[in-house]
């Protein structure tokens, strides 16, 4: 019962979607960064299928892209492109990592964050429109969305925390860390899988961009912010999808799909 309260809280905090009401209390919180992927298979489906009813109906290229990339943004209202552009604006200060963490606080938005969140939605319709028709090209972008997501849980649930008061600290605080951590770890393993079956060189290219991608991030947060939080996560998450779905791309150019 706790996972389905923490699976609904994970729903409510990270998408639009309705879910039953639950308290946000620490017991209800303690299974949430494991949902994320859960999260994502929910975002990857949405995606797929919009992929596969835009290619039934012989929607142009444009239009079917426009999907890819907006809809994501719809499904979580943004939540994690917040976190993009607050870690943007905090980088952008050149400040010490304690004057950084106070700028992530900050509800506005700046002006190299402003151009930042244009740079990667233009990038990732772009990215989008290359992308071939096919079923197999949905499924790999549900794989991503669950991807990203396992990545940010991870890093969430194990990598150093900043210590700033925030939504990821209260997760922290409260979650069961062995159990999150083993359960996007798994989902990981299992979407890879997925993924290599689908086409083993694109399969492969995003299990190894994603490590790739959490090492660095390991590094880059404990640099400019002392540690990981939601900001970071959510930063994260964004780079993450935009480099997995540059892979897809390269590999359909490549091997075809």
């Amino acid at each position: 019962m706790d996972v389905l309260k923490s699976l609904a809280l994970a729903f409510s905090c990270f998408t639009r979607l309705p879910v039953p009401k639950v308290d946000w209390d620490s017991r209800n919180m303690r299974f949430m960064l494991a949902c994320l992927p859960v999260v994502g298979i929910a975002v990857g489906c949405i995606v797929a299928a919009w992929c596969l009813i835009a290619d039934a109906l012989g929607l142009g290229t444009m239009l079917k892209a426009a999907g890819i990339a907006l809809l994501p943004l719809a499904v979580t209202g943004g939540f994690h492109l917040d976190g993009y552009s607050d870690v943007i604006d905090a980088q952008s200060s050149h400040a010490d990592p304690a004057k950084k963490r106070e700028i992530l606080k900050d509800p506005h938005i700046g002006s190299f964050a402003a151009m930042a969140v244009a740079a990667y939605l233009i990038a990732y319709f772009a990215i989008a429109t290359e992308l071939p028709a096919g079923w197999r090209i949905a499924a790999l972008l549900l794989c991503l969305h669950v991807m990203s997501r396992c990545g940010s849980g991870f890093a969430s649930s194990v990598f150093w925390g900043n210590g700033s008061a925030g939504m990821l600290t209260s997760f922290r605080d409260s979650s069961d860390v062995r159990f999150n951590a083993g359960v996007v770890i798994a989902f990981f393993v299992i979407a890879g899988i997925v993924a290599i079956v689908i086409s083993p060189a694109c399969g492969i290219a995003m299990i190894v961009a994603e490590i790739l991608l959490l090492v660095w991030l390991n590094v880059f947060a404990d640099r400019n912010f002392g540690g990981m939080s939601g900001d970071v996560a959510g930063f994260f998450l964004q780079v993450c999808e935009l480099v997995l779905l540059a892979c897809i791309m390269i590999a359909a150019k490549a091997v075809g799909l």
